[in-house]
Formats: C-alpha cells, sequence, structure tokens
C-alpha cells in the first residue's frame, strides 16, 4: 500500500478513529499509573507548509503516534536545543 493511500485510510475512522474503549482489554488487574499534575494545554492555530504536514502525518503513522504528539516532541526538541545556546 502506497503512501497516499496509507494516509487517507488513517483519516477515513472519523471520530470512531478518535474514541477508544473505556473497558479495560483484559481481565487481569493491572496497576494504574495516575499523574498527580496534568499540565495545562492550549489550542494553537497556525498555517505549515502543506509539504511538512504531509511528511509529519506520515512519521506520526510510522511511529504509530498522534500528529499532536510528533509536534510537540518537535516543538520541545528545538526548545532544548536553542535554550542552551
Amino acid at each position: 500500500m502506497g503512501k497516499s493511500n496509507l494516509l487517507k485510510d488513517s483519516m477515513k475512522g472519523g471520530l470512531n478513529g478518535l474514541l477508544s474503549s473505556t473497558t479495560p482489554s483484559s481481565t487481569e488487574d493491572k496497576p494504574v499509573k495516575v499523574a498527580t499534575e496534568k499540565e495545562t494545554v492550549v489550542h494553537c492555530n497556525f498555517l505549515i507548509n502543506k509539504s511538512v504536514h504531509t511528511r509529519m502525518k506520515y512519521l506520526a503513522i510510522d511511529k504509530n503516534m498522534s500528529l499532536k504528539d510528533i509536534v510537540n516532541e518537535a516543538m520541545k526538541e528545538y526548545l532544548d536545543k536553542h535554550e542552551k545556546e
């Protein structure tokens, strides 16, 4: 399957693709990690080149991550690199 078809298929799920079950998948009791503090999130709207968006979307698919996680990781690395200067 080409990358173009892979991208199209990954976007066909609509809301169902974004939602997951809250029921545990197995009957075993597993310890659950609870975050004591959650960082506040903000909505951010900006424009990027389509070619960059497409490459990032493919990377997210390849790494089984969300595009949001890819962007957050890239921004953190950028800040870490430039804050050291």
